[in-house]
């Protein structure tokens, strides 16, 4: 019995003195070897070693694999929402909404590259857990409810949210993929005629 409080006792002490620049470095090394080699490939001790800290340290923030992936993935996934939706305002005209929130989702793709990796792997993966998932079918709910808008304004094809979102996404990704590869500029007339050949495919 007196084992067992001293491990509780200790366990919480060291929840207590968590530190935030360790769960960084955590967070980040993870990004980096996720690119490197995948969500698949993960795993702790790896993390431990890019992160310059003991598997001790480790299992004091995270005790799986599983746990950190949700971690990181929860709070990616609402800075990365929260970025592409920042510009998009109820009282604008559709088509300028749709303009921000395609030009948004371009440039966070590119500027936060490895972050969107990582949340499209972890989106494919079995390693979610139910919040998760949740939190994945909301950062839909936005441009499903713009798209409703313009369906009103007989402005957008008749057809399922799902697939207008998934075209326009795959669109967007392919763009992003073809600027990285090539090295090329993404310019204001480059994302105003991306946006246009978007547009022409899913207005009525």
């Amino acid at each position: 019995m007196r084992a067992l409080t001293e491990y509780i006792f200790h366990y919480l002490c060291a929840l207590k003195l968590k530190d935030p620049d360790k769960i960084d470095l955590i967070y980040k090394a993870t990004l980096k070897l996720v690119k490197d080699n995948g969500l698949a490939a993960l795993n702790m001790a790896a993390i431990g070693k890019e992160a310059k800290l003991g598997m001790g340290t480790i299992y004091v923030y995270f005790k799986s694999k599983e746990e950190l992936i949700n971690s990181l993935f929860h709070q990616l996934k609402r800075m990365n929402t929260e970025r592409i939706y920042s510009t998009v305002t109820p009282d604008a005209p559709f088509r300028v909404n749709m303009k921000e929130l395609f030009d948004n989702y371009i440039m966070n793709r590119v500027d936060y590259f490895e972050e969107h990796f990582f949340v499209e792997q972890c989106s494919n993966s079995h390693f979610m857990d139910a919040e998760s998932r949740q939190l994945d079918e909301e950062a839909f709910h936005g441009v499903f409810g713009l798209l409703e808008r313009g369906k009103k304004e007989l402005l957008v094809k008749d057809m399922d949210n799902a697939i207008l979102t998934a075209h326009m996404m795959g669109s967007a990704n392919e763009l992003v993929t073809l600027c990285m590869k090539q090295q090329m500029e993404i310019t204001k007339t480059f994302l105003d005629e991306a946006f246009t050949l978007c547009w022409d495919s899913i207005k009525r």
